[in-house]
């Protein structure tokens, strides 16, 4: 057995490494570990401030999107499952940042709002966010990031248009 199961990790092994000679695939996987460094990277900056890239994202939606939203849009907009969201908005309304309030005579229906507390915890964490960007960011010329802007800007697109598509087959 141990020769047999041996046998069919090196195999697939040759096939990961196989595929992994394929530039599509290799720069997938590329742009997909940057994204979980950053994230870890964000995440070890912003724990000073006791926050992380999860609140943050929660709070800077609501923010950019008139301070109010249904759970299942803040879900949607950050690509989170409903049950994380929750999560993250008992944790930032515990904190003050944020209120849920029932929308309309369905009070199962909540709407969520950031707090003057979340907006002043956001306004103070912004020269700390864009030194993180700096330091993330700093090998980049202007025209590289302009490049890489649009790159990944093209591959949202597309993803967005990929999951829209997936989501009406079910």
């Amino acid at each position: 057995m141990s020769e047999t199961y041996d046998s069919s990790i090196e195999s697939l092994a040759e096939d990961i490494r196989a595929m992994a000679a394929d530039l599509k695939f290799n720069t997938a996987l590329m742009v997909l570990y940057t994204g979980l460094m950053m994230d870890r990277y964000i995440d070890s900056k912003t724990s000073k401030y006791s926050q992380n890239r999860s609140r943050l994202d929660v709070m800077h939606t609501l923010i950019t999107h008139g301070g109010t939203l249904k759970p299942s849009d803040l879900s949607k907009m950050t690509f989170r499952s409903k049950q994380t969201i929750t999560k993250i908005i008992d944790s930032l309304e515990k904190d003050g940042m944020v209120k849920r309030k029932p929308m309309g005579k369905d009070r199962r229906t909540r709407e969520v709002s950031i707090t003057r507390k979340g907006l002043d915890s956001i306004k103070e964490s912004l020269p700390h966010t864009l030194q993180i960007s700096n330091t993330a960011m700093p090998t980049l010329s202007q025209e590289q990031m302009e490049e890489l802007n649009a790159i990944l800007r093209q591959i949202r697109r597309h993803l967005l248009s990929q999951i829209k598509n997936s989501a009406s087959e079910r």
